[in-house]
């Protein structure tokens, strides 16, 4: 879980500053009680303190770009004003450690790219991660015309005891109701109940099956409208989500489905 992750992290670097400080003890440049600390030791656990940040930091949460995606995202085929994100092979932790294939997805170009924590990314356990984590994080415009979305995968594991074959999809996996049920929480933040599914579709696309929601979620830390795409691939559970306030959901849904409905593994 994203807490136990924190802790060993946090336990970590408490143990090289730990490591330093005892190392310059041994050193007998200064007393071992409680005082003023020699040169030596100060320079031992600057260095120490230096690489244990710089060791995280190119791990760190992906750069965040605050300008709209299409200045520098190609054009969406067959969708005017959409604009297509594709992953590059170092673009997040799962894809470097080989754990997820790409995927890809369209989005209005007025959209812009949000930061995903470093604790969320599953950046602490690829390429063997228990746990659900979020890939990437989008942003709509502010007002009626805004959203957010969110890229998340789950190991198959959570919700499957064998793994794909080839060719096999999420149906293989679960029942539409079993699939949202088990992942809905990881799109509002909150559990889904029956009622709050408004509608829900499996389309086949290129010979992979996805499975097509449309929620309202009035409990949802998320926005009271959910739209998301799961499908499965391998040894991993991919979900879209796009969400939105009621008064974004009024104003652009169909824009809001049409993200959700490019998006493929």
């Amino acid at each position: 879980p994203p807490s136990g992750r924190r802790c060993c992290a946090l336990r970590s670097s408490r143990a090289n500053v730990s490591a330093a400080r005892a190392s310059s003890r041994q050193e007998g440049d200064g007393p071992t009680q409680a005082g003023p600390v020699g040169r030596r030791q100060a320079m031992e656990l600057a260095a120490t303190l230096a690489w244990v940040a710089g060791a995280r930091a190119p791990l760190a949460e992906a750069v965040e770009r605050p300008v709209e995606v299409g200045s520098y995202l190609d054009a969406a085929a067959g969708l005017p004003g959409f604009f297509e994100f594709v992953p590059g092979g170092q673009e997040t932790p799962a894809i470097r450690a080989g754990t997820i294939g790409k995927y890809k997805f369209a989005m209005p170009g007025t959209w812009i790219r949000r930061t995903v924590a470093n604790i969320l990314s599953g950046n602490y356990c690829q390429p063997r991660c228990d746990e659900p984590w979020t890939e990437v994080l989008f942003q709509g415009p502010k007002g009626t015309k805004g959203g957010s979305l969110q890229v998340i995968v789950s190991p198959l594991n959570k919700l499957s005891r064998s793994s794909l074959a080839p060719g096999e999809s999420i149906d293989k996996v679960g029942t539409m109701d079993g699939i949202i049920f088990s992942l809905g929480p990881n799109i509002t933040g909150n559990t889904i109940e029956e009622e709050e599914v408004a509608s829900k579709e499996a389309k086949k696309i290129d010979g992979v099956t996805y499975y097509w929601y449309e929620l309202d979620t009035p409990y949802a830390k998320t926005g009271q409208r959910q739209v998301a795409s799961i499908a499965a691939k391998d040894n991993a559970v991919f979900v879209m989500a796009v969400s939105a306030t009621s008064k974004q959901w009024q104003e652009n849904q169909d824009d809001l489905r049409k993200i959700v409905q490019s998006f493929r593994i």
